[in-house]
């Protein structure tokens, strides 16, 4: 019975001789390690993409804002041409872009200060294109919004 009782003891660990524990290797540490490291690469990639989602998510939307920039400088033109309290008299305008007064000419620099559009500007240009006879004025207008622009381009006729 007593070997029976060194076995069990020598088996669990409690009679272990010192040149046994020297051989002995775990894998704790190594793997403790591993997990770490695999975690700070995981956090790293992650970190790193939720920056550039930002990035541009800021770029969409100075982007729309550069848009509507662009839109409301060719509005702004357009409305210089067709005025609404001139409706009638729309034939009486100047036929093509170099016709109007030099002080009302071209291009022409908007610049917003509105919610939205805060810091935003828009040049607006006019070019006058012919197509079989006919003038078409067309504005091109150039919105810019930190740093990004976006071009929206309107052809118009008297008729």
């Amino acid at each position: 019975m007593s070997s029976l009782r060194g076995f069990n003891r020598a088996r669990c660990g409690a009679e272990m001789s010192p040149m046994r524990l020297a051989r002995q290797r775990g894998i704790g540490l190594p793997a403790a390690i591993f997990v770490i490291t695999l975690l700070a690469v995981i956090t790293a990639a992650i970190y790193q993409l939720l920056g550039q989602n930002a990035q541009t998510y800021q770029e969409q939307i100075n982007l729309t804002r550069a848009f509507y920039a662009a839109e409301s400088g060719a509005g702004f033109a357009m409305n210089s041409l067709f005025a609404p309290e001139d409706y009638p008299l729309f034939l009486e305008q100047p036929a093509s872009c170099a016709d109007w007064d030099t002080d009302k000419g071209f291009p022409r620099l908007y610049e917003f200060t509105v919610d939205g559009l805060n810091r935003c500007s828009a040049t607006v240009s006019c070019e006058d294109v012919a197509v079989s006879g006919v003038v078409y004025p067309t504005f091109t207008s150039v919105g810019k919004c930190d740093g990004v622009s976006r071009i929206v381009q309107i052809r118009t006729s008297y008729d």
